[in-house]
């Protein structure tokens, strides 16, 4: 497990460090899943106090990405009827957000994108996951609606640890394609292609969830 200690910053709050490396470690499996931790536990591991660990606890609470028991902390076991129950919502969601940043499309949303367009096609698998919040970061902020930016960020740290758990090669080509595909309709501010592109993404992930059904 790679654990870097917390560290004043500049920057960052403590809290908010705390947050971003739980999280890292439960996306990407270096917790396993189904684990139960002590908030001591996780103190000393990051070396942090109780108060940010247990802000950054219940931020990670409401991102379903653990659950408080009187065990302790529990990181949830992957679940497929869950990442189903999500996607019935992302879908919906997600072409209103493709929609509303067509509409709305500013020149620093164009760039933004650019940027994200630029640099996918190196990226290990690992940073492809982050580029896919940042992904979701860009354009839920072009579509302009703030509740669209809340219920997709909530949602995008449990989707992100199903999809590194259980993807092959052959899936991350298909996918990083078509996220390529969502972003460049909406820079060209072609709202049938965005649209078509959501569904056969969400489509495939669908696919991809039953076929990893537990």
């Amino acid at each position: 497990m790679s654990v870097k200690k917390i560290k004043r910053s500049k920057t960052q709050t403590i809290t908010e460090q705390v947050y971003k490396q739980l999280e890292q470690m439960i996306v990407f499996c270096e917790i396993e899943p189904g684990s139960v931790l002590t908030e001591k536990e996780i103190c000393d591991m990051l070396g942090a106090g109780r108060t940010p660990v247990r802000e950054a606890l219940l931020l990670l609470s409401k991102r379903f990405l653990i659950n408080f028991s009187k065990l302790g902390i529990m990181i949830p076991e992957m679940n497929s009827s869950i990442q189903l129950q999500l996607l019935e919502m992302r879908r919906p969601i997600l072409k209103t957000c493709v929609e509303c940043a067509i509409k709305r499309l500013t020149q620093v949303d164009k760039d933004n994108i650019a940027e994200l367009l630029d640099s996918v096609d190196d990226l290990t698998e690992p940073e492809f996951l982050n580029w896919l919040e940042k992904r979701q970061e860009v354009l839920s902020k072009a579509s302009k609606n703030f509740f669209i930016y809340e219920e997709l960020r909530n949602v995008q740290g449990l989707s992100r640890r199903f999809w590194y758990y259980y993807s092959k090669k052959e899936d991350n080509i298909v996918v990083r394609d078509l996220h390529k595909k969502i972003l460049k309709a909406v820079y060209d501010e072609n709202e049938d292609d965005a649209v078509k592109y959501v569904d056969e993404i969400i489509d495939y992930i669908e696919n991809f969830v039953k076929k990893n059904s537990i």
